[in-house]
């Protein structure tokens, strides 16, 4: 996307990621609060809980893809799963009653704000673009199915015309095909179609987010906060920023050049 002359396409769709950036989540702190309002008793090692809490995603993410989808498992029990497997490690003693009550408790706060937490700048960023003329906001997120009620709860749902999770629609980033699916829903209603180089795609992952929408024909702007992928050849200056401010700034700056060239 070019920014200095009038020949470059505007976003007609901005999507966005939401794990990571749109919303974070506290791992050691919510697993053990839920824990102990659970009435757990025994001693909870945060850091190692999270090391484990890692491990075991990826390997589920292996082992059943897009939370079980397709593997028979289903995505509750792919959490439970994973929470049983993070406080055997903890304690090899657990009662299964009491692991079930623990990850029936974490489903729940991960099905509502209480788990989940807007990055500083989500709601300044989102107020700046919703309701901008001729542009569609929409979600493209590696999510269960609960991901709309997570977003209501959060406050953040209305903004978005639609919301796509690879659990709902079965197939995940970096896929094209669930960009291609985005462009489509972002199309409906509309009096022509959206283009593949009219669309932004915004997240925190390379691979999944920055990559899958570019390798699907559309711009992507990566948001990289802690830095770990500014040596990384295959982005530009202009396809990085580190917080949602800098990403505001970017937006501001192509829409207002937009603006100029239409005068």
């Amino acid at each position: 996307m070019t920014m200095g002359s009038c020949h470059q396409v505007v976003p007609r769709l901005i999507t966005f990621d939401v794990t990571g950036t749109l919303l974070m989540t506290k791992i050691k702190q919510h697993y053990v609060e839920v824990a102990l309002s659970c009435g757990y008793v025994g001693q909870l090692d945060g850091p190692r809980l999270e090391k484990t809490f890692r491990k075991s995603f990826k390997r589920l993410e292996v082992e059943h893809p897009i939370y079980g989808r397709h593997t028979g498992l289903g995505w509750e029990r792919w959490w439970r799963t994973l929470v049983h497997e993070v406080f055997q490690d903890q304690d090899r003693g657990i009662d299964k009653s009491k692991l079930e009550q623990i990850a029936s408790g974490l489903i729940d706060c991960y099905s509502s704000k209480h788990c989940w937490h807007k990055y500083p700048g989500t709601l300044e960023l989102l107020d700046s673009l919703h309701g901008r003329r001729d542009l569609v906001l929409g979600v493209v997120s590696n999510f269960d199915e609960r991901l709309g009620i997570v977003l209501d709860s959060t406050g953040l749902r209305s903004y978005f015309a639609f919301v796509l999770t690879s659990y709902g629609f079965g197939i995940q980033k970096p896929s094209p095909a669930i960009f291609q699916e985005a462009l489509r829903l972002a199309s409906l209603g509309l009096s022509r179609e959206i283009r593949p180089e009219e669309a932004v795609h915004v997240g925190d992952r390379l691979d999944n987010d920055f990559l899958g929408a570019r390798g699907a024909g559309w711009n992507a702007v990566l948001i990289d906060r802690d830095g770990k992928n500014e040596e990384d050849q295959r982005l530009g200056s202009r396809d990085v920023v580190v917080d949602f401010r800098g990403l505001k700034e970017y937006f501001d700056r192509l829409f207002d050049k937009k603006a100029v060239c239409d005068r």
